[in-house]
C-alpha cells in the first residue's frame, strides 16, 4: 500500500509538474479521501472517510496536522524518524481520528452536545481563535494583570534576588476563559501555534465544561514564525539561538498559555529541563488574581447577544411561531428572553380568527424578534437592490403587508408596555426611550425595522481572531429549523471559503508590487452567496403543507485595507450589504 501512494505521488509530479494534493479511493462501498504532504525526502499520507471530511476541507485538515507536529517536534523527520516518539504519535493520531470520526467518545459524560462535523471543520479550519468581547473596564484589568506577569518584575524572578541570570524570558502569553480567548499578548503566528496544540489535545473544552482543579503542561516547542529564517533576515537582526517552551496552567475556568525562551539575557537550557516551580506559581497567582473579574465575565456571557440574533422558527407562519415562543420561554434560562416572549404572546392573543400579522390569505411577515421588542419603526421603503431578483420580487409583497392595518397593530403598541431587553449589569440604571433607541440601532446589525440576523462569523486575519455568537447564545435559539440552519450555515461556509481562497491573488501581487491606481473603491473584494429554502424536519400535520422559510448564507472577503472574512446568515425579506455589516460588527472592536 505504501508503494501505491509513493508511485502515485512521483508519477503525477513528473507528468503535471505540480505537487499532488489529494486522491480518492473506493474501499468497498465507502469513499475515502487521501491527503498528501510532500517533504523533500518523505511523504505524509492521511486517509479520512468522505462522509466526515469533504474534499474541500482535506488540505486544511492535513496542513493543521503538519503544523502541529512541527510545533511539537520541529520537523516531520524528527517526529517520525525517532523511535522514542512512536507511543506519543500513536496517541496524537488517536485523538486526531476520534475528533473527526467519533467525537462522541471524547465527550462521554459531558452535558454539552457534540458539535456537528461541519461546525468543527469550519471553525477549527480558520486561521484564527474565537474571541470574546469584554466590557472596556474588565478588558483593561485583564491586560494589566497579564502585563504585570510578563514583566517578570517580582522578587523571586529578579536577577538581584539570587544574583543569577533568570532561567527564562517570557515572550508573551494568552488567556482563555471557558474556551474563549479574552486576552492575547502573543504574535499572531505564535498564538495560532499554541491554539492548535490546545485544540488537538482538547484542553479548551475541558475548562469550559467544568472547573479545573489544577492543570500544568510543560513541553519544548518550535514556533513556526521563529523557526523561519526568512523572518530573521527581513527583520534586520538574528534571533537568539535557544530553546523555547510552552507552559499551560489551568485553574477553574481559566487557562493561561505562556511562551518562554531560554536564550538572550536568560541562561541557556541544557538538555530537557522541567518546569520551574517559580514560573508555575506565578501563573497560578495570576489566575487567582483574575478570579475577582470572573463575575463580570460571566455577566457578559449571560447578557443578551450583541448584535441581536433572531431564531429561524420566528419567521414561520404565526401559529407555529407562537408555539416556538412558548417553548423558548419555558426552556430559556434568561429571564429577559422569557419576559419578552410573554409580552409578544400577550400582544398577539387579542386577535382571533386571523394570523398574527394580518389575514390568512396574505403572506405573513416574520414573527417579531425577541431582541426587537423594545423598539418600533417602519420598514425602509428605499432599500437597495438585493443579491438576487427572487428576494427583490418578494420584498414588494412584504411591504404591502406591513402597510395594512392588521400588521401595524402590534407595532403601534405603546412603547412603555414593552420590557427593556438591554441588561446593563453593573450600571444599574433604567434607559430612557431615546437611549434605548440609540442602543438598539447600535447593536442591531441588519437593516430594516425587524432583526433578520440568524448567525455570523467575522475573522480578523491580522490579529488571528474571529468573533461569533457564543455557544450559550446559539443554544438559547433552539427550535425545529434553527439547528438545521446552523448546520447548513457552517457546511455552506466551507464551500464559500474554498471558493474565496481560490480567488486570492498570487503572493507578491499585493502591497508594493501593485500599481497605485490598480484598485479603486473597495479593492480586491470577493463575495459568494447561497439562497436556502428550509422546512421543519418533523412536520406531522398532513392536512397542511409544511411552512417554508428562505434565508441567505453569504461570505465576503476583503483584502484591503485590513484583511477580513465575513460570513453571515439572514432572512431574505430585507436585502443586506455584507460589507456594511462587517464594518459595523468590527468597528471599535477592542483587541
Amino acid at each position: 500500500v505504501r508503494g501505491i501512494f509513493l508511485t502515485l505521488c512521483d508519477m503525477l509530479e513528473n507528468v503535471t509538474g505540480g505537487r499532488i494534493l489529494s486522491s480518492s479511493l473506493l474501499l468497498g462501498k465507502h469513499l475515502v479521501h487521501v491527503g498528501y504532504w510532500k517533504e523533500p525526502n518523505n511523504l505524509l499520507v492521511i486517509g479520512l472517510p468522505a462522509e466526515r471530511v469533504p474534499l474541500l476541507s482535506l488540505q486544511t485538515v492535513v496542513g493543521d496536522v503538519v503544523r502541529t507536529l512541527k510545533v511539537m517536534y520541529g520537523s516531520l523527520d524528527s517526529a517520525f524518524c525517532n523511535e522514542d516518539h512512536a507511543p506519543r504519535l500513536d496517541h496524537f493520531f488517536c485523538l486526531f481520528f476520534q475528533q473527526l470520526i467519533q467525537p462522541t467518545r471524547l465527550r462521554e459524560g459531558s452535558s454539552a452536545p457534540s458539535p456537528d462535523v461541519s461546525t468543527t471543520l469550519f471553525l477549527d479550519g480558520l486561521p484564527a481563535v474565537q474571541w470574546l468581547t469584554l466590557p472596556p473596564e474588565i478588558k483593561m484589568d485583564v491586560d494589566t494583570v497579564l502585563s504585570d506577569f510578563e514583566s517578570s518584575d517580582f522578587g523571586e524572578m529578579s536577577e538581584d534576588f539570587f544574583g543569577l541570570r533568570r532561567l527564562y524570558v517570557i515572550l508573551g502569553s494568552c488567556l482563555f476563559y471557558k474556551s474563549y480567548l479574552i486576552a492575547n499578548h502573543l504574535p499572531k503566528e505564535d498564538l495560532l501555534d499554541v491554539c492548535l496544540y490546545c485544540q488537538h489535545y482538547c484542553l479548551l473544552p475541558l475548562a469550559s465544561e467544568q472547573r479545573v482543579g489544577q492543570l500544568v503542561i510543560w513541553r519544548r516547542v518550535f514556533p513556526q514564525q521563529r523557526a523561519n529564517a526568512e523572518i530573521s533576515l527581513a527583520s534586520g537582526f538574528n534571533r537568539p539561538q535557544g530553546q523555547r517552551f510552552l507552559l499551560i496552567v489551568g485553574l477553574r475556568h481559566f487557562i493561561q498559555c505562556v511562551l518562554l525562551e531560554a536564550a538572550g539575557c536568560a541562561s541557556l537550557a541544557l538538555g530537557s529541563p522541567g518546569p520551574d516551580c517559580v514560573y508555575v506559581d506565578q501563573v497560578k497567582a495570576t489566575l487567582l488574581q483574575l478570579e475577582v473579574l470572573e463575575p463580570g465575565i460571566e455577566e457578559r456571557l449571560n447578557a443578551p447577544p450583541t448584535p441581536c440574533l433572531s431564531c429561524a422558527d420566528w419567521f414561520l407562519p404565526a401559529v407555529t411561531a407562537r408555539d416556538r415562543l412558548d417553548s423558548l420561554a419555558s426552556s430559556s434560562s434568561s429571564p429577559i428572553l422569557s419576559k419578552i416572549a410573554g409580552a409578544i404572546k400577550g400582544s398577539s392573543s387579542g386577535s382571533r380568527g386571523r394570523s398574527l400579522f394580518g389575514e390568512k390569505s396574505r403572506r405573513s411577515s416574520p414573527q417579531r424578534s425577541l431582541s426587537d421588542s423594545g423598539s418600533e419603526g417602519q420598514m425602509d421603503a428605499g432599500s437597495g437592490s438585493g443579491s438576487s431578483p427572487e428576494p427583490a420580487g418578494k420584498l414588494g409583497g412584504r411591504r404591502d403587508s406591513l402597510g395594512s392595518d392588521g400588521s401595524g397593530a402590534i407595532f403601534k403598541t405603546p412603547r412603555m408596555k414593552h420590557p427593556n431587553p438591554f441588561y446593563l449589569g453593573t450600571l444599574k440604571k433604567t434607559l430612557t426611550e431615546r437611549e434605548t433607541e440609540e442602543m438598539y440601532n447600535n447593536i442591531k446589525l441588519t437593516s430594516g425595522a425587524e432583526n433578520t440576523l440568524f448567525h455570523y462569523v467575522l475573522m480578523e486575519s491580522v490579529q488571528g481572531i474571529f468573533i461569533a455568537p457564543t455557544h450559550r447564545e446559539v443554544a438559547q435559539l433552539s427550535g425545529s429549523i434553527h439547528p438545521q440552519l446552523i448546520r447548513n450555515f457552517h457546511h455552506c461556509c466551507l464551500s464559500i471559503r474554498a471558493a474565496l481562497q481560490q480567488s486570492l491573488p498570487a503572493r507578491g501581487s499585493r502591497g508594493a508590487d501593485r500599481p497605485q491606481d490598480a484598485g479603486r473603491g473597495l479593492g480586491p473584494v470577493k463575495e459568494h452567496g447561497v439562497l436556502f429554502q428550509c422546512k421543519p424536519e418533523n412536520w406531522t400535520d398532513q392536512k397542511k403543507p409544511a411552512p417554508t422559510m428562505t434565508y441567505w448564507v453569504i461570505g465576503r472577503m476583503l483584502l484591503e485595507p485590513v484583511p477580513q472574512e465575513f460570513y453571515v446568515c439572514f432572512h431574505d425579506s430585507v436585502p443586506e450589504v455584507p460589507v456594511e455589516m462587517a464594518f459595523r460588527l468590527s468597528f471599535g472592536l477592542a483587541l
